[in-house]
């Protein structure tokens, strides 16, 4: 197999959220600002089925600054199907797994280094792996000879771990203030009117990390149950310069990322990957009867410079020292594409571009916290646009012809001091439906 792709529609969180540390207060309240909902779901989905969990987040414990989010989650049983020698065979599998991630430890020994982690344990029974993410690929999933549909559909493990070290430097907001406190009113910034839109590394946040990574996914329903794996470091340089990382409603964020698996213990074979976003929002005047209004737009782009596209590898048919579809130049998801499968497309250089209009009403029925157990400080509208395509090789004239398009809404909640998503996309092969944490950028 060329490209191995999991569809995951559960409470989890993306490993490139913004990585700047602050605390959050309510304005309202004069003791601790700990706060944790836990939130029952239930969802059905073509490629796990009938789904339900349970997230639990947890904000502000143990250190101020911290977030613990946990999710666990079991399906019922759904068709699969076996390849062997003798033909394909029915049977049922379910999904299960559980999810956890820490979020903002600054260990005793450092008044700038914070550590988070990610890590996921699932078995999913239909995951999807596209054979060719190339941007012309065709989806023909309804195909009835099971080796020649694209995705191929497998039951299996995609299990996954990070661990990442950041440190806050001594530039701009960073120099005397490590973790700022925004203090919110209903959710909303009240004393960041001076922060944003400054000047690069003179004004706002700067982050330096590196973050080992692991992941294992298998496809078991293949006798010799092949698998794709990966390890390695990433470091990256990020600036946040807006009013608050969580919702921003003005300034800019960028962020540069290297990404390599040097081929060691377990690993499939090594690779290297460039990746570089950037994020603009502008606070727009408000309605008599809205809160904050705002335009959000992103621009990313990646480029593996070590895969080689005309020479493969035995295992699977890969292409040498290319990344995983989960890494990379890849599009589709919870992020980036949402109206396509998770990694649905992924090559050599990757393209893309967003804009969001963010509206947050004064109406909020779920305000009043004396009969409301889940604090929900607000609701935001969201209408979306997205643009993208990945190519075998980064020139601008190829990447920008033949983009693929999807447009979307999502009503969003700030829940326990964090957004919560739930967002709906259309595209050239059908739609999404996501629930998520954090903003997509």
């Amino acid at each position: 197999m060329k490209h191995l792709l999991t569809s995951l529609y559960v409470f989890v969180v993306a490993s490139n959220l913004f990585a700047t540390e602050f605390i959050v207060r309510d304005v309202n309240s004069s003791g601790e600002n700990s706060i944790w909902i836990a939130l029952p779901y239930v969802f059905s989905s073509d490629s796990i089925g009938l789904t339900a969990g349970v997230v639990g987040i947890f904000n502000g414990f143990i250190q101020p600054q911290m977030t613990i989010i946990a999710t666990v989650f079991a399906g019922a049983d759904v068709p699969v199907r076996n390849i062997t020698a003798l033909g394909s065979s029915e049977q049922t599998a379910r999904s299960q797994g559980l999810f956890l991630a820490i979020s903002g430890y600054k260990p005793s020994f450092s008044n700038r280094m914070f550590i988070s982690f990610l890590g996921s344990y699932a078995y999913y029974p239909n995951q999807r792996l596209y054979l060719d993410g190339s941007n012309d690929s065709v989806r023909n999933i309804d195909e009835d000879n099971i080796l020649g549909t694209s995705p191929l559909q497998t039951q299996g493990f995609n299990n996954w771990a990070n661990v990442d070290f950041r440190f806050v430097l001594p530039f701009g907001e960073g120099k005397k203030t490590i973790t700022p406190t925004i203090r919110l009113s209903r959710g909303i910034a009240v004393n960041r009117d001076s922060k944003g839109n400054g000047l690069p590394f003179v004004t706002g946040q700067t982050l330096f990390g590196t973050k080992y990574f692991y992941n294992k996914l298998t496809a078991d329903k293949f006798t010799e149950e092949p698998s794709l794996n990966t390890n390695g470091l990433k470091f990256y340089l990020e600036h946040d310069n807006t009013d608050y990382t969580d919702n921003p409603s003005r300034g800019y964020n960028m962020k540069l990322e290297f990404a390599s698996d040097f081929g060691w213990a377990n690993s499939s074979q090594s690779w290297t990957a460039l990746e570089a976003e950037y994020s603009h929002y502008f606070e727009l005047p408000n309605f008599s009867w809205s809160r904050q209004n705002v335009l959000a737009l992103t621009a990313w782009t990646a480029y593996s410079p070590s895969w080689k596209t005309d020479e493969t590898i035995g295992l699977a048919n890969l292409n040498k020292n290319q990344p995983p579809m989960w890494e990379g130049a890849r599009l589709g998801g919870y992020n980036r594409m949402r109206a396509y499968d998770m990694n649905r497309f992924s090559d050599k250089a990757a393209i893309y571009g967003a804009l969001e209009y963010r509206l947050i009403p004064e109406l909020n029925p779920m305000h009043n916290q004396d009969w409301n157990p889940i604090p929900i400080e607000w609701f935001q509208t969201v209408l979306f646009a997205e643009a993208g395509r990945v190519a075998p090789e980064y020139n601008l004239v190829t990447l920008t012809k033949d983009l693929k398009y999807d447009i979307g809404f999502s009503i969003r909640a700030l829940a326990a001091n964090i957004p919560v998503r739930f967002e709906m996309a259309f595209g050239d092969e059908g739609s999404s439906m996501w629930v998520m944490v954090k903003q997509p950028f």
